[in-house]
């Protein structure tokens, strides 16, 4: 496998590449390295990830009752 020439004495300018497509492919890049990030901290702390999920979901489930309970009938009279 050949090793890349490193081009240290490089001083012009660099030329960045502008539309929609560029800046889609570097915001894709970014994700893709938070992501690495992340899973990397999840397999270092596996006890951590857990317990944050599990935070996460307790919190999901509350705020979907309370939004259940909110939503429901409000007109609970029993007439005879």
């Amino acid at each position: 496998m050949a090793r890349k020439a490193l081009d240290a004495g490089f001083t012009g300018d660099v030329t960045q590449e502008e539309g929609v497509a560029a800046k889609a492919k570097t915001a894709v890049q970014r994700v893709r390295n938070e992501a690495g990030s992340v899973a990397a901290h999840a397999a270092d702390h596996p006890t951590a990830t857990g317990s944050a999920i599990a935070a996460v979901g307790l919190l999901g489930f509350a705020v979907g009752y309370m939004l259940g309970v909110s939503s429901a009938a409000r007109d609970r009279h029993w007439y005879h």
